[in-house]
Formats: structure tokens, C-alpha cells, sequence
């Protein structure tokens, strides 16, 4: 299969730490141990056990470098105290963040990179949003193409994360999206919902 992501890893699956809405999977690599959160549905269709031999794909724009005294490459980032509670699932870690002049934000990451960093109420941290996956808004409209509008035919909700399957025309669509999002929005089975997707975070394949 040829797909628009140009950067592969060739690898072995190791372990998986399922939950119910996304599952924690390591492979091995050439180049190291990689650390992949994947839907658990895709998990569950692909059949991926211990010992798959697998290829990691990953877009050009996803990558983020670093260099000496912790610089990476975004031009957005935002000194941040992690205030609250730090919500903890099998797979994924979400908290609160403070920002200056009182802003708060959100951000779920892997529960093992949250564990690697200590995470904890009162922790400084420098938040980084990529520019392309900043969404702008006007006049009530968001930049964003891609809409698709259907009915929610499942809910997963897991301890931080909740998938939800969106029946739109042609076939089905899933989303990941925070379980306290979720919660906000009473999302329900049955519930018209539109599906929105970045012109980047469309793949091609053929």
C-alpha cells in the first residue's frame, strides 16, 4: 500500500497496555523503542498482538526537533504550571495547565511521558502547540474543510479519552477526543454531530 506519510519505521510489536478507548503499544525498531497510542478499535481490527511485524508512519509536519537546553521546533510556547488534579487512564494522562494572565488549557499525553516527567499539581512546564495544528475561528467559522455530518453509532469512553464512531455517508469515521470534551458536549448514541478533519491530517492511500 502506498501512503502520504513519508517517514516509515519498520518494527516488531512488543507489548500493549489496552484500555478502553486507546491502547498503549511499544515496538522495536532499527532505531530504538518507539511508543504508540493507538485507538483500541484499530487495534481490535488490525489484530495487532505481540511479535506483529509492523510499519509506523508519520507525516513530515508531525516531526519536532529539539536541540541542547530543551529548544524545539515551534515558535508556540507557553510557560505553564500544571494546576489540579492529573487524571490518570491506562494509556493516557489528562491536567489542567495554567498560563500567564490566567488562561487555562488542557492537554492529555501518554501516561508513560507523563510519568518520565514527573507530572504532578505545581509542576512548571513549557506547553508547545505546533502552528499547524492550530485551528482559527471567525465569525462563527472555523478553518476548517472537511466536514462530515452523521449520527454517533458508539461511545468508548475510556478514563481519559473517549472514542466515538460517527456513521456518515459512505461508511463510519472515529474520533478521539478527550473524555471530559465529551462529557461538555453530552454527547449521546444517536446524537447529529458534524465530523471535522484538517486538510494536514488527511492521509492518501492507494
Amino acid at each position: 500500500m502506498e501512503i502520504s506519510a513519508c517517514n516509515s519505521i519498520d518494527g516488531t510489536v512488543t507489548s500493549m497496555k489496552k484500555g478502553k478507548a486507546t491502547t498503549d503499544l511499544r515496538m522495536s525498531s532499527a532505531i530504538g523503542e518507539l511508543a504508540l497510542v493507538v485507538t483500541s478499535s484499530a487495534v481490535e481490527a488490525l489484530a495487532l498482538a505481540p511479535g506483529d511485524t509492523v510499519v509506523a508512519y508519520f507525516r513530515e509536519i508531525d516531526v519536532m526537533l529539539t536541540a541542547g537546553g530543551g529548544t524545539i521546533s515551534t515558535k508556540n510556547r507557553f510557560p505553564a504550571r500544571v494546576v489540579g488534579e492529573v487524571k490518570k487512564g491506562n494509556v493516557t494522562a489528562e491536567f489542567q495547565l495554567a498560563l500567564a494572565g490566567g488562561r487555562t488549557i488542557t492537554a492529555v499525553v501518554a501516561r508513560a511521558a507523563a510519568e518520565d516527567m514527573g507530572l504532578a499539581p505545581g509542576s512548571e512546564v513549557l506547553a508547545c502547540v505546533r502552528e499547524g495544528d492550530l485551528l482559527l475561528a471567525k465569525g462563527g467559522q472555523l478553518s476548517v474543510r472537511n466536514r462530515s455530518t452523521g449520527t454517533i453509532t458508539d461511545l468508548r469512553p475510556g478514563t481519559v479519552t473517549t472514542e466515538v464512531t460517527v456513521a456518515v455517508e459512505g461508511g463510519t469515521v472515529q474520533a478521539l477526543l478527550a473524555r471530559s470534551t465529551a462529557e461538555a458536549m453530552r454527547l449521546a448514541m444517536g446524537d447529529r454531530v458534524q465530523a471535522l478533519s484538517r486538510e494536514r491530517d488527511t492521509l492518501l492511500a492507494r
